[in-house]
């Protein structure tokens, strides 16, 4: 590390496509999860410049702004206590405790609380960054497991661990979690066509609800503390579903997967009011009746974005009609196949932008 070292980094945000909510202590360390996500061509930024006399955290998304002189005046809380604990984190464990004089810039394309992932590819892109600041060696493992430490046990926040582990991998995995600790990650390779007419039919619908996915993920903490019966039974349903969709992608059976991700939207639904609010359903109702194929609330629902697959030939009309009535963003995604990246590039001190690297 040198005086005006220059690193970008970036992570994927991903979309969920089985098995979610089965990723979220106590669940997961009681009954295993499995769960299948892929990566999409949506990311979250960041950019690390060395020198200075203080540490300088931007969010360009929501202009918040943080300066510190030392590592007292770190306080791990708001809206950039993730990008501090990132940096506490690799001055603690790889640079013996000693301060960083530092600019951390961070931005994303979807913004946060979208229900696909950012914060969590937020926290794997930073790390992927001081990794390749620091010369620390890497894999996708180890990204993983530092974010989920970081998010989970340092700042406390709720969540699962498929976000971690989606954004450090990147591509069209099968995870299966027996624990918090114990993985094991099946990357799902599919014919060429079957991934194309996925990537057509698949779009993503701004529900323009404000996302706070604390509260589902703790309604459903407590349930499964409770021992709620019914509600086990739901996630129990979402678990086992899994392989069967993993197969029917496998077998290029689309038909079969819209289907049974269909029966596993709805056990996800009646998980509660918190995953499905009402002024979320009006819109979900209204894409499924004008002939969606499937949909879903993203994450652990509440807001943000929806999931939904259109059949080809009237895909056009029923994202008309959606913006008509509803006057809210439709996106069409594509798959990548990579997770986290980070680049060492020329820096000077009029090339502090937000401008993005030729990624390989």
């Amino acid at each position: 590390m040198t005086e005006n070292d220059m690193i970008q980094c970036r992570a994927p945000l991903r979309i969920g496509l089985a098995g979610g909510g089965t990723d979220i202590p106590p669940y997961v360390d009681l009954y295993g999860s499995e769960v299948i996500n892929c990566t999409i061509n949506l990311y979250v930024y960041g950019q690390i410049v060395t020198g200075g006399n203080e540490l300088t955290i931007h969010c360009c998304d929501s202009e918040e702004r943080f300066n510190a002189k030392d590592l007292s005046q770190l306080s791990l809380q708001g809206p950039l206590a993730i990008q501090q604990a990132v940096y506490l984190y690799f001055v603690e464990n790889h640079h013996q405790g000693r301060f960083i004089p530092c600019s951390i810039d961070t931005w994303s394309e979807m913004g946060f609380g979208s229900g696909l992932g950012a914060s969590s590819a937020l926290t794997v892109a930073l790390i992927k960054g001081f990794c390749e600041l620091l010369n620390v060696p890497t894999n996708p493992q180890m990204l993983a497991r530092v974010a989920y430490d970081i998010e989970r046990t340092k700042l406390k926040l709720k969540g699962g661990l498929q976000d971690q582990y989606a954004a450090a991998f990147g591509g069209l995995n099968h995870f299966s979690f027996l624990s918090q600790h114990d993985n094991k990650v099946t990357p799902l390779s599919l014919s060429q066509s079957t991934r194309q007419t996925l990537e057509s039919q698949i779009v993503l619908i701004n529900s323009q609800v404000l996302r706070s996915p604390g509260e589902a993920i703790e309604a459903q903490s407590l349930q499964i503390k409770q021992c709620n019966a019914l509600r086990l039974n739901y996630l129990h349903n979402i678990r086992t579903s899994v392989i069967p969709m993993a197969q029917a992608l496998l077998d290029a059976d689309i038909e079969q997967f819209w289907s049974l991700f269909n029966i596993a939207s709805e056990q996800k639904h009646q998980l509660g009011e918190a995953v499905l609010p009402s002024k979320v359903a009006h819109l979900f109702e209204f894409v499924i009746k004008q002939g969606a194929l499937a949909g879903k609330v993203c994450g652990a629902g509440g807001g943000g974005f929806m999931l939904f697959a259109l059949p080809n030939k009237t895909a056009n009309q029923i994202k008309a009609n959606i913006i008509r009535t509803f006057n809210t963003n439709i996106v069409q995604i594509e798959f990548v196949d990579h997770g986290a990246q980070a680049i060492r590039v020329q820096s000077n001190a009029d090339s502090k932008t937000q401008e993005s690297c030729i990624w390989m």
